[in-house]
């Protein structure tokens, strides 16, 4: 299986840096970086593939689902007990295209039994809700706040607006204000949706058989937003960091499980030792030949359950 062999490749190092007062190791250990111990994966899109960000899941047909990232490689912020699949289901697959696309892909299939989206607006921070980074150079090893990655909100609400840029923590309001004002770019293309549909305005929704809210997104990976945007950033090369053995692109999920009147979870697939987001975590992006193909199409209700018979 593919998780007891990447196991073994965990790097330890007893050489040590410090980083604005904290020590960390450099490079960090798989187990320092990643919340399950194990790198997460990215698979090459097959040629003749048109992958869209519809929130439908009959473009990853030929996904491998021995790569689909299930709860048990999650974490929660707190240290708390993770909820149980019967409170919540996520699984979640990842793709990437090399030049001139250089593009990442992510399905991530949530099933819960209480819906809570809390409002129509992505500009928030409770309810069901995600947070995803990347930080394509690895500058938070170094800077040891993560202050140079790029960082994304994505939550229902406004169809044509629920994906939202968030600034660099390090740059405070100032570039909060500049990443929000690239409005929507085509850089990034993302779709939030929810079944049952009434399920989607109401402040919170609990029923016998759960929910299923589905977050589907592609994103141009850059070295670096910069002031300019998009068109001012270089393209990061992702055929050069692709392979079993390449640098891959460190990245991180935040889920927030909002429940009614209950604490809400706030896992991630980051490790615990990552607290002060140093250490995003490490994938790989298997290139075609390095992963198995599959040939049959796929439901998307299928996703949400997929592991549960393995």
């Amino acid at each position: 299986m593919r998780k007891m062999l990447y196991l073994t490749l965990a790097i330890s190092l007893v050489a040590s840096a410090t980083a604005f007062g904290q020590d960390f190791w450099d490079p960090p250990t798989l187990a320092n970086r990643n919340a399950s111990g194990f790198y997460y994966y990215m698979l090459e899109v097959p040629a003749g593939v048109q992958m869209t960000s519809d929130g439908n899941a009959s473009d990853w047909g030929w996904f491998d689902p021995d790569y689909v990232i299930t709860m048990e490689e999650w974490r929660d912020e707190g240290d708390r007990v993770l909820p149980t699949r019967d409170d919540l289901d996520v699984t979640t697959m990842m793709a990437w295209q090399g030049a001139p696309v250089n593009r990442w892909y992510v399905l991530m299939v949530a099933h819960d039994d209480s819906l809570s989206h809390g409002g129509t607006t992505v500009n928030r921070w409770s309810g069901d809700m995600i947070g995803f980074c990347l930080d394509p150079q690895d500058h938070g090893r170094d800077r040891g706040n993560g202050g140079y990655s790029m960082e994304f909100v994505a939550a229902p609400g406004d169809v044509n607006a629920n994906y939202a840029e968030r600034y660099p923590e390090s740059e405070g309001a100032a570039g909060q204000a500049s990443w929000l004002a690239y409005g929507e770019p085509p850089w990034l293309n993302g779709t939030v949706t929810v079944d049952p549909p009434e399920a989607w305005a109401a402040e919170s929704w609990t029923s016998d058989t759960g929910g299923e809210t589905v977050y589907e997104w592609d994103l141009a990976v850059l070295d670096f937003l910069e002031d300019g945007g998009p068109d001012a950033s270089t393209p990061r090369d992702l055929d050069a960091v692709a392979g079993e053995d390449g640098a891959g692109v460190p990245i991180v999920f935040f889920y927030e499980d909002g429940e009614a009147m209950v604490f809400n979870n706030d896992m991630t697939i980051r490790a615990a030792e990552a607290g002060a987001r140093q250490y995003f975590a490490a994938t790989r992006l298997l290139r075609i030949g390095e992963y198995a193909q599959q040939g049959t199409a796929i439901e998307q209700s299928t996703w949400g359950r997929i592991k549960s018979s393995f």
